[in-house]
């Protein structure tokens, strides 16, 4: 599946994905303990959605998912 082929709502969520895994990467250390944890399960949830979507979503062990 390519990018073309997803609908604007998936391409969306995948955008999200995208943006709260750059967000970890980047701020993720300066967050409070609860709302950097809650994000992860967040971002955790989000990659189950990208990988479903066949977009090979890479991994996300170096943010603690």
């Amino acid at each position: 599946m390519t990018f073309d082929d997803l609908t604007p709502g998936e391409r969306e969520v995948l955008a999200c994905y995208e943006q709260l895994r750059a967000t970890l990467a980047e701020h993720g250390d300066e967050l409070p303990p609860f709302v950097e944890r809650n994000a992860i399960k967040a971002l955790a949830s989000l990659w189950q959605v990208a990988n479903g979507l066949d977009t090979h979503p890479g991994q996300t062990y170096d943010l603690g998912a």
